[in-house]
C-alpha cells in the first residue's frame, strides 16, 4: 500500500510540472491584449506592442459559432488554440525582437477569418 502511494505522488507531481510547463509558456504575465470573436470576426484587428514585448491575449467567443481558433502566421509563432462558444481563453504571444507587422489568423474552420496585425515597434531610446 505504500509503494502505492509514492508512485501515485510521483505522478500527480509530473502531471502538474507538464500542466505548468504548458501554461506558461510565452507571454505568461505580459499586458494583457483583450480579443473578442464574433458573429463577424474577431476584434480588435490591430494591436501596437514593442519589440519583445510580453502579451497575454484573452480570448471570448461570443459568437454562435464553434470552434473559434487563433493561431500564428508566417513570422508569429503563435500555436493554434481553440475556443468554445461561449468560453474564454488565455495565451501567451512574446513579440518577435525585430520590427514589422505579424499576423493572427481567428477564424471558424471553412467558415470566417480576421487577421489580427500585431505591429511590432522599437522602443524608444529613452525607454
Amino acid at each position: 500500500m505504500r509503494r502505492l502511494k509514492v508512485v501515485f505522488a510521483g505522478a500527480i507531481v509530473i502531471s502538474a510540472l507538464a500542466f505548468v510547463l504548458a501554461c506558461g509558456s510565452s507571454g505568461e504575465g505580459g499586458r494583457e491584449v483583450a480579443i473578442t470573436q464574433g458573429q463577424d470576426g474577431c476584434t480588435p484587428t490591430s494591436v501596437v506592442a514593442q519589440t519583445g514585448e510580453k502579451l497575454n491575449f484573452v480570448v471570448t467567443n461570443e459568437s454562435d459559432k464553434e470552434p473559434y481558433e487563433l493561431e500564428g502566421e508566417g513570422g508569429a509563432e503563435l500555436e493554434e488554440i481553440i475556443v468554445p462558444e461561449g468560453k474564454t481563453r488565455e495565451v501567451g504571444f512574446d513579440v518577435p525582437g525585430e520590427p514589422g507587422t505579424y499576423e493572427i489568423k481567428c477564424y471558424v474552420p471553412g467558415d470566417l477569418e480576421t487577421i489580427i496585425e500585431v505591429e511590432a515597434t522599437a522602443p524608444s531610446p529613452t525607454e
